[in-house]
């Protein structure tokens, strides 16, 4: 059975971001990598949960070291976009389509990836305890040496040839279908965790 988090009421924000997909890069420049980002202390920003999209329908807002503020709504196109090694604490890809995007050594906690499109994408080494994926699609997936632990997952949520090598799944509640297929290339033990990958399963 698995386990469901709080579902989005639409709201979005009036910085709401549309893209088009020729400028996925441009846009992920332009949020993240043009300096490093951090969250707001005066009200616990996207790091709080009581803030985030996850929790209460709202965007996930981002402060960067000059104050600006750039929000991550429903629907973005991020293809092929690079956060890697990126601070994206319960920041909301809700919907949005990052195929082949580029996560390594990114912090996730608590990020919602729900219904989004993640195919081809990397997740290596990627910190994403208590992530969202509740029907997001991983179809060739990276997700080596990633903590997925407490995560999100429905039965519509896809790994279909994920990589999972020393990915850490405990207490992620999967379908028996979803832990057979997984199970199947399942190996390797979390370096972070020191959890077998089979053993996070609950493999036969």
């Amino acid at each position: 059975v698995a386990r469901s988090a709080p579902r989005q009421n639409g709201a979005v924000s009036s910085m709401e971001i549309k893209a088009p997909a020729a400028a996925a890069s441009a846009l992920a420049a332009a949020l993240l990598l043009s300096a490093t980002p951090a969250f707001a202390e005066s009200d616990g920003g996207a790091s709080n949960v009581e803030n985030t999209k996850i929790m209460n329908g709202g965007a996930s807002t981002i402060v960067n070291q000059r104050g600006a503020r750039k929000t991550i709504t429903r629907g973005v196109q991020l293809d092929k976009a690079n956060f890697a090694g990126e601070d994206l604490t319960g920041v909301s890809f809700q919907q949005s389509q990052i195929r082949g995007g580029v996560f390594e050594k990114t912090k996730l906690l608590g990020a919602s990836f729900f219904d989004a499109t993640l195919d081809d994408s990397t997740f290596k080494n990627a910190d994403m305890r208590q992530v969202n994926l509740e029907m997001a699609s991983l179809v060739n997936a990276d997700l080596t040496n990633a903590v997925i632990t407490e995560a999100y997952v429905t039965g519509a949520t896809s790994f279909k040839d994920a990589k999972i090598e020393g990915a850490d799944f405990t207490d992620t509640f999967l379908r028996k279908d979803q832990q057979k297929e997984l199970c199947a290339t399942a190996k390797g033990t979390n370096p972070t965790t020191g959890v077998d990958t089979r053993d996070s399963l609950m493999c036969p």
